[in-house]
């Protein structure tokens, strides 16, 4: 049998498979996302085992390095993953004991000023009223029962708090499977992380001996490349938002603005997001601030403006951008077609993603340039010679 042939079998199959596939389009979409669910951990325990990666190179550089002694030795790597662990760990603890207290006695503070609000309103209505006739009606609109409006807020409640209790089981249950799935993606991670050179030489070698010698070379060319780019992305991200976060909470600091511890560790989280991940928090932090004093509300808005062109323009590019080599159009169009496929996740693998393309793209092109001028250049010294 010919190559020829080999190939013709093989597209009559594919074109067959991808046939059957339409037909029964309803069963492979059922067994793909039950396949999604099967491997769900593997995925989260390959991602986390990447992320902590980069914390337990770190952590094994400063490790004893010179030393000698083979106890040291060993605990090395165990003692890298375990630091990486702690870390991360520490990080969600101290951003959520900043976050979350604070947020919970503002939600408090809102629904308290509510009232207080409405009637400085009314008040100020009813003073200007001859004013400006108009703010009658506002007046009547806002003419609210707090006594009816409290009774119904509580039969809410218990609305609520019966269909709590007859959804307990499956909380249970899901809640469960929640912590099954994040011991499993752990321990995985773990894993992979303790055998990682194991792992990686014999995925070399499954790749060596199933396919060509030049499909190894280009598929670990776009594997080192990608690697790059992603590593790159996390630790300027990472970088970046702390010099984010603490610019807002040092300058609200200063200006004496309220909620500046929260608000600047809620800018630092959001600025993984790429291009928009600060704006979220300066709206965020807007209409929080806004309850309490409109004036230092509109200030806090010039203030993250400023903060938002100062990060734009010369932190992103240094930290991150000029680490990733990739351009400002190439970042909005990464960010928008992640979100617009997978919404936030996809905004944050969008720009490592793209960096890699652009790589990859940057780097055939010169190939294929290089080849058509050393083309160009042989054939004109092909007809010289023959002149």
């Amino acid at each position: 049998m010919t190559d020829k042939d080999k190939k013709i079998i093989s597209y009559t199959v594919f074109v067959a498979l991808l046939f059957l596939a339409v037909l029964n389009w309803t069963t492979v979409v059922s067994f793909l996302q039950m396949a999604w669910r099967v491997a769900l951990p593997l995925v989260i325990g390959g991602v986390l085992a990447y992320i902590l990666n980069i914390l337990m190179m770190r952590f094994e550089k400063i490790w004893f390095p010179k030393t000698k002694n083979q106890t040291l030795i060993k605990l090395r790597r165990p003692m890298s993953i375990l630091l990486a662990i702690i870390t991360i760990l520490t990080v969600l603890v101290i951003i959520s004991g900043i976050i979350i207290p604070q947020l919970v006695s503002v939600i408090l503070g809102l629904i308290d000023s509510i009232p207080v609000l409405i009637t400085a309103i009314e008040d100020w209505a009813n003073e200007y009223s001859e004013y400006f006739p108009q703010l009658n009606g506002i007046i009547d609109a806002l003419d609210i029962n707090w006594s009816n409006m409290v009774r119904n807020i509580v039969n809410v409640l218990n609305n609520i708090s019966t269909s709590l209790v007859g959804s307990t089981l499956s909380t249970v249950g899901s809640l469960f499977s929640f912590i099954v799935n994040g011991l499993l993606s752990l321990m995985i991670a773990i894993y992979v992380l303790f055998s990682k050179e194991t792992l990686g030489a014999q995925f070399k070698r499954v790749i060596r001996i199933y396919f060509s010698e030049s499909f190894y070379n280009k598929f670990f060319y776009v594997i080192s490349v990608a690697d790059e780019s992603f590593e790159h992305f996390i630790t300027g991200e990472v970088m970046e938002a702390f010099i984010l976060g603490s610019m807002v909470t040092i300058g609200m600091w200063i200006f004496q603005m309220p909620y500046a511890a929260m608000i600047g560790v809620l800018t630092g989280v959001t600025a993984l997001i790429p291009l928009i991940g600060a704006y979220l928090s300066g709206a965020i932090g807007f209409i929080l601030i806004i309850v309490q004093s409109p004036t230092q509300a509109f200030m806090f808005l010039l203030f993250i403006i400023i903060v938002q062109q100062i990060e734009g323009n010369i932190i992103y590019p240094k930290v991150v951008g000029n680490s990733l080599g990739l351009p400002g159009l190439w970042v909005l169009i990464a960010v928008t077609i992640g979100g617009g496929v997978m919404g936030i996740p996809g905004m944050l693998i969008g720009v490592p993603l793209g960096a890699t393309i652009y790589k990859l793209m940057k780097f055939d092109m010169n190939r294929r340039e290089e080849k058509a001028e050393k083309t160009k250049a042989s054939f004109l010294a092909k007809k010289n010679a023959d002149l």
